[in-house]
C-alpha cells in the first residue's frame, strides 16, 4: 500500500470512538489506524488484540503497546513546553513566587510540564510551589482559591493547560487579584475557546499539531512498507510550537518603565507608519493598560506620542534641506498632501511659513 492511494476516514473529534468505527461504513477492516484521543474501553481492547499498523498520538495505553510490534508513539514534548512556559514568565517581569498547577487528574503530560517548568524557574531564583498539594483535594475549587490567595504577589502561574489558566484567572477576579499585574499566569494547548470565558486573551504554549500529523502519516507510511518489521517501536517527540503571548502575561513593569519602553520603540521606527496596535504589541499588554499608563505619566495617548515624533523627524529633515517628496519617501507618508497637512495641524504652520 501506499501513501498516494489511501483512502481515510476520520471520526468526528469530541467524542471517543467504539468498536463502530474500527470497520468502514462496509463492514471491512481497516489497513492501519492512527489514533489521537483514546476510543471506548472496549474499543481499545479491540485495538489491542488486533494485528492493524496502528499510530499512537500522545496515548499512553499498556494494552497497546505490550502485546505487538506494529505500532509508533508520537508525543508532544511536554518537557519543551514546561521549558518555554518558564522562559517567558522569566522574561515578562520580577516575582515574589512561582506556581504549577496540576490538571484535575493527575495525568502524565502534566507532570512532565511541572518537572520542566520547576527546574527552570528554579535556574532563574525561584522555588515553585505545586497545586494540588499533600493535603489538598485535586478537584477543591476551594483549595485552589486557598492556594491564589496565600501565594505571595506578585507570582508567575504556570497551567497544566488553557481550561486550567481559565479557572486561575476567573478565581482571581473573583478575589478582586489582579491579573496579570499580581498574578501572571501562563497555560498551553493554545485553546482560543477559553478566552472568551475568562474575559482576557490567555498567554499559551502551542502544540505542534501540524508536525504532529505529518509525522503521524509518515509513520504508519512505514509500518504498511515494513510489515514484517522486527525492530523496536519508533518513538518521536516533537517539540512546542511556540508562544502565544496574551493579556495575562503582560509585562510586569512600573508606569514609568513601560512608557519608556514605548518610547524607545517609536524612536527607534520613526521613519515607518506605526501604528499604536505596534506599540502595545511591542509591550507585550494590553491596549487599555498601555493607553491609562500613557495618560498617567505623558498626560497623552500614544498616537500623539507617535504623532510628535514622527513630525518632530520630518522637520529636522526639512530643516536639514531635504525635499518634501523625499521626506515623505522616506518616512512614508501616503502623499505629501499628507504631510502638508499633518504638519499644519500639528506645529500650527505651514511648511512654507516653517522655512521663513
Amino acid at each position: 500500500m501506499s501513501d498516494k492511494n489511501w483512502r481515510l476516514s476520520t471520526v468526528r473529534p469530541g467524542r471517543f470512538f467504539t468498536c463502530k468505527e474500527l470497520v468502514n461504513e462496509y463492514g471491512e477492516p481497516y489497513d492501519g489506524f492512527i489514533l489521537s484521543m483514546p476510543g471506548t474501553d472496549g474499543a481499545m481492547k479491540r485495538i489491542a488484540c488486533l494485528n492493524t499498523p496502528t499510530v499512537l498520538v500522545n496515548i499512553a495505553d499498556p494494552r497497546l503497546t505490550a502485546r505487538r510490534g506494529n505500532f509508533a508513539a508520537i508525543w508532544n514534548d511536554n518537557a519543551d513546553i514546561g521549558r518555554r512556559a518558564a522562559m517567558h514568565l522569566l522574561e515578562r517581569g520580577e516575582y515574589k513566587s512561582a506556581g504549577y498547577v496540576h490538571w484535575h487528574s493527575q495525568r502524565f503530560y502534566s507532570d512532565e510540564r511541572m518537572t520542566a517548568f520547576r527546574q527552570t524557574m528554579k535556574h532563574g531564583g525561584y522555588d515553585t510551589a505545586i497545586f494540588p498539594g499533600h493535603n489538598m483535594p485535586e478537584n477543591s475549587s476551594d483549595g485552589l482559591r486557598r492556594w491564589l490567595k496565600e501565594l505571595p504577589k506578585p507570582a508567575a502561574i504556570m497551567a497544566a493547560a488553557d481550561m486550567r489558566a481559565t479557572e486561575i484567572i476567573d478565581i482571581c477576579r473573583e478575589e478582586g487579584i489582579a491579573i496579570p499585574s499580581q498574578v501572571a499566569v501562563i497555560g498551553s494547548d493554545c485553546d482560543i475557546s477559553q478566552h472568551t470565558k475568562c474575559g482576557m486573551t490567555i498567554s499559551s504554549i502551542s502544540v505542534n499539531s501540524r508536525l504532529l500529523g505529518q509525522q503521524a502519516v509518515r509513520e504508519l507510511d512505514f509500518l504498511f512498507r515494513h510489515p514484517k518489521w522486527k525492530g523496536r517501536p519508533h518513538e518521536i517527540v516533537i517539540p512546542a510550537g511556540g508562544v502565544f503571548v496574551g493579556e495575562s502575561t503582560a509585562r510586569s513593569v512600573s508606569a514609568v518603565h513601560l512608557v519608556k519602553m514605548a518610547h524607545d520603540y517609536i524612536n527607534e521606527n520613526r521613519t515607518r507608519d506605526i501604528s499604536p496596535a505596534d506599540v502595545v504589541a511591542h509591550l507585550g499588554c494590553s491596549r487599555s493598560l498601555a493607553e491609562l499608563r500613557f495618560s498617567q505619566v505623558e498626560g497623552m495617548t500614544i498616537r500623539k506620542a507617535i504623532e510628535n515624533v514622527r513630525l518632530n523627524e520630518a522637520r529636522r529633515c526639512l530643516q536639514n534641506g531635504e525635499s518634501v517628496h523625499d521626506v515623505v519617501a522616506k518616512m512614508r507618508f501616503t502623499s505629501a498632501n499628507q504631510l502638508y497637512r499633518i504638519y499644519k495641524r500639528h506645529f500650527g504652520h505651514t511648511i512654507r511659513e516653517n522655512d521663513t
